[in-house]
């Protein structure tokens, strides 16, 4: 892992509203869209949490695998849930920080992190807590920026710049991973369409 940004200032739930209601007007980004898709890969109903959703579709796009399934989003970002709670009222949204979510022990069969852990000032927290409410044989999938360079991405907000061996490094004592890279040819359309590590791993 290597520190990108030494200081946190961005990361805040009112940042984070603001930058949601930009991105709504935006509309959805069909990079997002695939990469949501593939996160999603090994979901076969069930417990599903997205940690960090903001505005994710994960939890949708579950719910239209799984109709009856229990799907939650989590984040610090109070208003941007509302919205999406507004949105899509078959999907529970819990304002919560995902250091400390408050869910029992292995409560979901899946957890998404997708552009996640470049933001938090404790990946290592976060993970364990992950697969805290992460139930024996769940899947936590995770995407990250690959090997990020200062500016190329998000130089405010995006704290760490992770390689394949960093995201190894985290998530193996938990369980079984695979790893890729996405997309496999790196075209860059926008700062934002930036090649990316997807994980799947599965608790031990």
């Amino acid at each position: 892992m290597e520190r990108l940004v030494q200081e946190n200032l961005k990361n805040t739930p009112e940042e984070y509203d603001r930058k949601y209601f930009e991105r709504k007007k935006a509309g959805v980004d069909e990079f997002d869209l695939k990469r949501w898709k593939l996160l999603l890969k090994y979901y076969k109903g069930g417990t599903l949490v997205d940690l960090g959703c903001l505005d994710s579709l994960v939890p949708v796009m579950a719910r239209e695998k799984e109709k009856k399934a229990e799907i939650w989003g989590i984040d610090i970002a109070k208003e941007a849930l509302w919205d999406m709670e507004k949105q899509h009222p078959h999907i529970f949204f819990h304002n919560a920080d995902v250091y400390d979510t408050k869910f029992p022990e292995r409560y979901f069969k899946y957890a998404v992190a997708g552009e996640l852990i470049e933001h938090l000032e404790k990946p290592e927290e976060f993970i364990e807590e992950a697969f805290r409410i992460l139930k024996k044989g769940g899947i936590l999938a995770l995407s990250t920026p690959f090997n990020e360079k200062l500016g190329e991405v998000d130089a405010e907000r995006h704290l760490w710049s992770f390689t394949i061996n960093d995201i190894r490094n985290l998530l193996e004592p938990y369980g079984e991973t695979k790893i890729i890279l996405f997309p496999k040819l790196h075209i860059p359309l926008t700062t934002y369409h930036h090649k990316n590590i997807l994980s799947w791993t599965t608790k031990q």
